[in-house]
């Protein structure tokens, strides 16, 4: 069992060293903004807010390691 969870922790260690690449930071960038568009009911003139909050978002959780 303690081999089990040895292997464990180093599948998490090497999955902590995977780097988001640009094309994938900006893909999530975009995934938020909308989301963030649809729960304000798409209202207009705030794309650059709802951008600015997605990119500030994502950073967040990069640098978490959660993405």
């Amino acid at each position: 069992m303690s081999n089990n969870i040895d292997t464990n922790a180093k599948d998490i260690k090497a999955n902590s060293d995977i780097k988001v690449t640009d094309e994938q930071r900006q893909h999530y960038i975009e995934i938020a903004a909308y989301n963030i568009a649809e729960s304000k009911g798409f209202t207009g003139g705030c794309d650059l807010e709802n951008w600015l909050a997605a990119e500030a978002e994502i950073d967040r959780l990069m640098a978490e390691g959660k993405l």
